[in-house]
């Protein structure tokens, strides 16, 4: 689920950090017990608001004075199974209609998260229905709240994505 306050997605991260790095999570849970999952949420969220997702992503964050890592890219070559294995345990997530904001009920058409961190938004529009994607776009500038945790960029989403049937336009 969609943990509202934080804009992202606990569990996903969760489970990425606990099978890709099991020693590093053994080691925090031994300190931390219970509590290792939330304090893992409370680092990354602290982390991603002063260093950006895409360095987040590329390097790592601090959890009591250990390195996690959000996400594992493709290792250079075959040798080493660790890395085989912290990179098969990435999920990419696609929800539809996410209610993003914990003081208002509204929705984006789909987001797109790498292991439970948001990377990108989408808003559908079908000409069919009387919408393009202008009115894709007035809604981003219109009915979005800029200061939404979710849209603030480099905390967390990247990219914001206005479609119809026709045309894509990005931002």
């Amino acid at each position: 689920t969609f943990d509202r306050k934080r804009a992202i997605f606990g569990a996903p991260l969760l489970d990425f950090i606990r099978t890709s790095q099991p020693k590093a999570w053994a080691r925090l849970e031994k300190l931390l017990g219970d509590q290792t999952g939330e304090q893992i949420l409370r680092d990354l969220c602290k982390w991603l608001e002063i260093h950006g997702v895409l360095a987040t992503l590329r390097h790592g964050f601090k959890c009591y004075g250990r390195k996690l890592f959000a996400a594992q890219f493709a290792p250079v070559h075959g040798m080493n199974p660790d890395a085989d294995a912290a990179y098969a345990a990435n999920t990419c997530g696609l929800t539809r209609q996410l209610y993003y904001s914990a003081s208002n009920t509204k929705s984006l058409d789909l987001v797109l998260s790498l292991n439970g961190i948001p990377l990108m938004t989408v808003e559908l529009k079908n000409q069919g229905s009387g919408q393009t994607v202008d009115d894709a776009v007035k809604q981003y500038r219109k009915d979005r709240d800029p200061r939404e945790l979710i849209f603030i960029f480099k905390a967390r989403t990247l990219v914001h994505f206005a479609a119809d049937t026709d045309s894509v336009q990005m931002t």
